[in-house]
């Protein structure tokens, strides 16, 4: 994360400590000029956080109880955020490895069966 990034998160969070923190492939227009900003995806506490920051800023916070039903798509290579209605965004572009690595925060008992099942 560069430093305007990290600065967005402390103010959002406050001084906890993010267990994880992954950029997605998902980017958004957030003021540069000839480039769209990518979206971070971080776990901090019990909420996910989505933050990306150049002229403006993007914000959201989630509670991790309410991804419950949250699952990574191999046809879109996207990890979707559900059932979560209110997200401005809610699919990221994700290898697979960084899809389990939220999936596993999000929701360990069906990440299990979801990975016997396939």
């Amino acid at each position: 994360m560069n430093e305007l990034e990290t600065q967005l998160l402390r103010e959002t969070v406050g001084d906890a400590e993010p267990s994880l923190c992954i950029r997605s492939g998902a980017r958004i227009d957030a003021g540069r000029w000839w480039r769209r900003t990518p979206i971070w995806l971080c776990i901090v506490g019990g909420e996910l956080v989505m933050l990306a920051v150049a002229r403006r800023r993007y914000v959201e916070k989630v509670a991790l109880a309410d991804c419950a039903a949250s699952h990574y798509s191999h046809a879109t290579g996207e990890l979707v955020i559900e059932p979560v209605e209110n997200l401005r965004f809610n699919r990221f572009r994700l290898s697979p490895r960084e899809a389990i690595q939220i999936l596993r925060t999000l929701n360990p008992d069906s990440l299990g069966r979801t990975l016997q099942n396939q």
